[in-house]
Formats: C-alpha cells, sequence, structure tokens
C-alpha cells in the first residue's frame, strides 16, 4: 500500500519546478502583451508607409493642379523668369 502511495505521489509531482496558476497566469499576460506590442509595432509601421505614400500623392496633385492653373508645363519655373508679353 505504501508502495502504490509513493507512486501516485511521484506521478503528480511531475515537475519540481512547475509553476503555480498566478505564475502561469502572469506569464500568459506578458505573452499577450508582447504579440499585442509586435501587432501594434506592425501596424505603426505601416501607417507610417501610407502615411507618406498620402504625403507624396498630395504634393504630386498639388503640382499638377498649379502646373494646370499656371498654364504652363512646369511648376518648378520661378515666377521672375516667366516670360514677358511683348506689345
Amino acid at each position: 500500500m505504501s508502495l502504490l502511495a509513493i507512486g501516485l505521489v511521484a506521478g503528480c509531482h511531475k515537475n519540481k519546478d512547475a509553476e503555480g496558476p498566478v505564475e502561469r497566469a502572469g506569464a500568459s499576460v506578458d505573452d499577450a502583451a508582447q504579440k499585442t506590442g509586435a501587432a501594434l509595432h506592425k501596424a505603426a509601421v505601416k501607417t507610417d508607409e501610407a502615411a507618406h505614400r498620402a504625403v507624396t500623392a498630395t504634393g504630386n496633385a498639388f503640382e499638377k493642379a498649379g502646373q494646370k492653373l499656371k498654364g504652363s508645363p512646369s511648376a518648378t519655373q520661378p515666377a521672375d523668369s516667366a516670360p514677358s508679353e511683348s506689345k
């Protein structure tokens, strides 16, 4: 009978360094926080890239609109070097 009791105790205690429920819960929270942080970082990188593309597209649209309003092929032409009108 005592041999059976020793076998049960040894079988139930598989790992001396086993964590308790609080430690496992803490580890789960840490893991979730790490995964959330990684996902937020990835989303921030994508948002930053999209913002840069939007800025570039907006700048290009303003350049194109300025060219159309001026009627000139280049919006980078300085204002004082514009062709003068002859009478």
